[in-house]
């Protein structure tokens, strides 16, 4: 029921957004707090930009500074906006490296460990 609306709000299956532009989804669980097992993650695809790398689709808002460890990397919540029901959030690696080289790399190996 949850990704049924997702698509419709965000990506309807008929060519538009998510179809038509071949992104994935990855299942990642948060273990900012304590660790969890798979079952307690959320969907969040790949944007790869120098502002926020990770978005997500989620009924709230996320607090002022919420943080999440997500594929053993630290994020912190970038922007957020309401779109019909749902809220959708960029998330941003924190420390990323000022080095626009070193920054590249860190991204790819984000990018390659998501993959897996």
């Amino acid at each position: 029921m949850i990704l049924a609306l997702d698509h419709l709000i965000f990506g309807d299956g008929c060519g538009d957004r998510a179809p038509f532009w071949d992104q994935k989804y990855y299942w990642l669980v948060d273990t900012y707090q304590q660790e969890r097992d798979g079952r307690y993650g959320q969907l969040y695809q790949w944007s790869g930009w120098f502002g926020a790398q990770l978005r997500s689709i989620q009924w709230t808002h996320p607090r002022l500074g919420e943080r999440r460890r997500l594929a053993g990397r630290e994020f912190i919540a970038f922007n957020s906006t309401r779109r019909w029901f749902r809220v959708e959030v960029s998330w941003a690696l924190v420390d990323l490296p000022k080095d626009i080289n070193e920054a590249n790399a860190v991204l790819r190996q984000l990018q390659s460990d998501l993959g897996r």
